[in-house]
């Protein structure tokens, strides 16, 4: 879903649909203010490319001097985000 500079994942974002996703998120990442935020609340399961996602569009928007946020990631979400180290790269919102 779009709404603005924020987006909404929800479901599954694995192999089948990255690409899907990573194509609409860059679409609306030229019309971000300062940062672009991701709701990962009805986010049930991420593979290693979405996360991959995240990455990228971090990295684009820094480039512009914008940050992504990464908000309201159910329990199982963020402790992959954690365990991952994307706290300290990404900001997430909890």
């Amino acid at each position: 879903m779009i709404t603005g500079s924020n987006y909404k994942l929800s479901g599954r974002v694995d192999g089948t649909n990255a690409e899907h996703y990573e194509a609409e998120i860059s679409d609306l990442l030229k019309a971000a203010d300062e940062s672009f935020s991701i709701d990962l609340s009805d986010l049930t399961y991420i593979s290693s490319i979405g996360l991959r996602i995240f990455l990228k569009v971090a990295k684009a928007l820094k480039n512009d001097n914008k940050k992504l946020v990464l908000a309201k990631p159910n329990q199982v979400i963020l402790d992959l985000l954690l365990m991952s180290g994307f706290d300290k790269i990404i900001e997430i919102q909890h």
